[in-house]
C-alpha cells in the first residue's frame, strides 16, 4: 500500500507533511493537480452511472440494485472469515 501514495506524490497528485502529533505519521493532501484529476474522474463516474441507469427499465434497475445490495452483504459477512478488515 505504501507504493500508492509514493507514486501519487511522484506524479504531483498529493503532498505530504509530518504530523504535529506523531513523528512517524505523514499527512497526505491533494495538490491542485490531484484535485483536478479527482474532479475529472468523478465526472466520468457520473457519466458512466447515467449510462448504466438509462440502459435499464425502472423495474430492472431496482432489481439490479437489490441484487447488488444482497451480494455486497454476503461479501461483507465473509470478510471477517478471510481475515480482511472493512475499509472506512
Amino acid at each position: 500500500m505504501g507504493s500508492v501514495p509514493a507514486n501519487m506524490e511522484t506524479k504531483g497528485l498529493i503532498g505530504g507533511e509530518a504530523s504535529p502529533v506523531h513523528a512517524k505519521v505523514q499527512i497526505a493532501t491533494l495538490t491542485d493537480d490531484g484535485q483536478v484529476l479527482l474532479d475529472r474522474a468523478y465526472q466520468e463516474v457520473v457519466i458512466l452511472e447515467r449510462a448504466l441507469t438509462d440502459s435499464f427499465s425502472p423495474a430492472d434497475h431496482a432489481a439490479l440494485c437489490e441484487l447488488l445490495e444482497r451480494a455486497t452483504a454476503v461479501l461483507a459477512r465473509q470478510m471477517p472469515r478471510a481475515g480482511v478488515r472493512p475499509v472506512g
